[in-house]
């Protein structure tokens, strides 16, 4: 599921055969592991691999960020925040972060600044020497790129420069849903997202001047007034879910794993997608939307509940980038996720390995956001957890391929391979989900009540035409 440490292999020796017998199994689950693991295991395929990151974070920047502190009354940057931030972002595992902070304070800082670097971070700069990233340090030699951008009404990332010079129009364009400001925030070097879809209609959302819109926001699916009003919910369900990680006793349930207590599908996103997917191409994201301002108790892993570091590990914005450099890009991540060359992964439920997803027509082959003529073929493959532990039961698997038509969204096939000789037109996308066996010894006294099928893995589409 990840990178665990390695318990000593036990072999058993052969003494009435020339044979030599398997390793047998260790007994004991490996304990668990706070700390993300890396992408680079990850396969490659046709010359793409997978880079893992967040879409959707707020810093002190953001003016409800680090429990309503994150700039004091005299303009000064929470210190301790800041540092549990890019300690968060390299604990849990990820290769970038897209920041994405409320116009309050984040336009009235120098731009500078958004970056958060420090000593032995490394800068990235735009041919025309504009500063469009941060190389971020990490104490174990890793560099996890950091970018930034705003939340609103619309969400920008990676942002080159503020959209205005002028503070009042900087102001304006920040606040603005329209495609004036949608077009100053991409003239920024930025591409735009709809965040929140939850709270739209499939109209609203057809006529949105975004490049991309979320289909899973975290703080919606616990914000009591957002689960009532907008996706149907118990108003604080998800609360009292969260409630059994947070005890202390030694074989209560893992903190990390809170997730699992809460986490449903939601079927309002896939629905407003779908709609979307009928009349326009869009790629979909995930957003993690941490501020650090909702869980300041510490819980029995001595860390805060809702912690960079452990909102972080639950789930990730995947993107396919080139082959060839063990570091992510500034400009290959914002191409991939502009033409939707991407998936969600919930991590928290094991880091899905070797998910391969095309279509191929005559000489032409394309990943996730491209499009073929009618007839094309289709090729997927499941799955599995990386770095599976031995000691404990294998997850169950299953994969669907799913093909949006004007009138519904139909299954087209189901399995760990699914093949599609010859595609209907419509936009193809896959769901993966599991149900989480290998997480039982981590889920104290009653693990029942949280291994069951969860959505593992959502993909963008190939569009068929």
């Amino acid at each position: 599921m990840r990178s665990f440490p390695l318990l000593a292999a036990v072999l058993l020796l052969g003494c009435a055969s020339n044979d030599a017998e398997a390793p047998t199994p260790p007994a004991t689950p490996r304990a668990w592991e706070r700390l993300g693991a890396s992408s680079a295991a990850l396969p490659e395929a046709r010359g793409f691999r997978p880079f893992r990151g967040i879409i959707h974070s707020h810093s002190p920047y953001s003016h409800d960020a680090c429990d309503d502190e994150g700039i004091d009354e005299n303009g000064a940057i929470n210190a301790a925040c800041a540092a549990d931030l890019r300690r968060g972002v390299c604990e849990a595992g990820v290769d970038f972060v897209f920041l994405t902070d409320h116009p309050s304070f984040m336009e009235e800082a120098p731009f500078e600044d958004l970056f958060f670097l420090r000593e032995k971070d490394e800068a990235v700069r735009s041919p025309a020497g504009a500063l469009a990233g941060n190389r971020l340090a990490c104490d174990d030699g890793r560099r996890v790129l950091i970018t930034v951008g705003h939340e609103n009404a619309l969400m920008s990332v990676g942002l080159e420069r503020h959209v205005a010079d002028d503070p009042e129009e900087r102001r304006t364009l920040y606040r603005g849903s329209d495609a004036a400001s949608a077009d100053a925030m991409r003239a920024a070097g930025g591409l735009v997202i709809m965040p929140h879809t939850e709270s739209h209609t499939s109209q609203q959302l057809a006529e949105a001047p975004v490049d991309a819109i979320e289909i899973f926001n975290l703080h919606a699916s616990i914000d009591p007034d957002i689960r009532e009003e907008w996706l149907g919910l118990d108003s604080f369900g998800a609360i009292a879910e969260i409630l059994p990680f947070s005890k202390r006793g030694d074989d209560e349930p893992e903190p990390d794993l809170a997730f699992l207590g809460f986490f449903q599908e939601l079927p309002r996103y896939f629905e407003l997608w779908d709609e979307m997917l009928r009349v326009r191409r869009m790629p979909g994201t995930a957003g993690t939307d941490v501020h650090q301002n909702s869980f300041a108790s510490s819980m029995r892993d001595n860390e805060r509940g809702d912690s960079y570091r452990r909102l972080m590990r639950w789930f990730s914005n995947n993107m396919l980038l080139p082959v060839g450099s063990a570091e992510p890009d500034v400009w290959a991540l914002k191409e991939a996720l502009r033409e939707g060359r991407s998936y969600v992964a919930f991590d928290i439920l094991g880091i899905p390995s070797g998910f391969d997803f095309h279509a191929k027509s005559g000489s032409e082959t394309v990943e996730m956001g491209g499009a073929l003529p009618a007839g094309a073929s289709i090729h997927v493959q499941a799955p599995t957890v990386l770095d599976p532990d031995p000691a404990v039961k294998a997850p169950e698997i299953t994969m669907r391929l799913l093909r949006v038509t004007p009138t519904g969204t139909e299954v087209v096939g189901e399995g760990a391979t699914i093949d599609v000789a010859s595609a209907s037109p419509g936009p193809h996308r896959v769901e993966v989900r599991i149900v989480p066996h290998h997480l039982a010894h981590y889920l104290g006294p009653a693990p029942a009540n949280y291994v069951k099928t969860y959505l593992w893995l959502l993909s963008n589409p190939i569009y068929i035409e």
